[in-house]
């Protein structure tokens, strides 16, 4: 069964604090929230303009406050460079509130450029040792890496498959697919979740504003849609999607990235007419 999903950082363009996205949840009847996160302490969060977590929360109080909403988290958003060393502590955090507040998911990914003087190759290889040493906990705690398609790296098709193939003795590895992202590096985003099918846990809903046009291929992602889902160029792809999943019976949430409350809740509209 796809069930959809709210994404906290698309409040981050209103600086409202994650307890406001929590209300704005239960009043549009929505269940399901999925975190942005800091690893250490945000003093934006600090002062209520920031729908983050630390990860250095209380655990049992964050989930008595989502138990108090009727809220519960699809996956935590501990998104730093798979390359970049910080990726390990983040992850291995990030798991761990996971657990504590039932949540099955953590997700990462790369960075936006191939770092100067590594080749693309060597980013593999450090994102499989990264995430290797942070399956460790992951393994212990039963909560599962979901790598999203943001950079040089994850939107290449090619290079997932094998990533995924690579960690393939384990379910723990897996792909949070972002529709937007994929759209904006190049590729057909309907053919590669077809090829990334059986690794698939999550998905980012993100559509395209037809300003973007000219940047396809040309950039690897998009922190949030600047129009509504359902209003973009990438609209059509989605609805594709959507019926890709539920003729193979898949299930899971499908998290809505929009710029803003107001894109939110038109997005929350059409996407409800659109899984029905």
């Amino acid at each position: 069964m796809i069930e959809i999903g709210i994404a906290s950082d698309n409040f981050r363009h209103d600086d409202r604090s994650v307890r406001y996205v929590f209300d704005w949840c239960r009043k549009q009847r929505c269940n399901t929230v999925e975190i942005n996160t800091v690893n250490g302490e945000d003093f934006f969060e600090g002062l209520g303009f920031s729908p983050a977590v630390s990860l250095s929360v209380d655990p049992v109080e964050l989930r008595r406050e989502l138990d108090s909403f009727g809220l519960k988290v699809s996956q935590l958003d501990c998104h730093y460079a798979l390359h970049r060393w910080q990726s390990i502590p983040y992850m291995i955090n990030g798991i761990k509130l996971a657990k504590a507040i039932g949540c099955p998911y953590i997700a990462t990914t790369d960075g936006a450029e191939v770092p100067a003087g590594m080749t693309l190759d060597q980013v593999f290889d450090r994102a499989v040792y990264h995430l290797t040493e942070a399956l460790t906990v992951a393994s212990t705690h039963r909560v599962g890496i979901n790598i999203e398609p943001h950079g040089p790296l994850t939107t290449n098709q090619e290079l997932m498959v094998r990533l995924m193939r690579h960690f393939g003795k384990t379910e723990l590895v897996g792909v949070n697919f972002d529709t937007g992202n994929t759209f904006v590096a190049g590729n057909d985003p309907v053919q590669m979740v077809e090829a990334l099918l059986p690794w698939i846990r999550h998905f980012h809903i993100k559509d395209v504003a037809p300003e973007l046009r000219s940047h396809i291929g040309k950039d690897t992602g998009i922190a949030a849609s600047e129009v509504h889902v359902g209003q973009g160029i990438n609209a059509d792809n989605i609805r594709k999607i959507v019926q890709i999943l539920k003729k193979a019976n898949w299930s899971g949430v499908m998290t809505l990235e929009s710029k803003g409350e107001a894109n939110t809740l038109k997005s929350l509209e059409w996407f409800r007419r659109v899984v029905g």
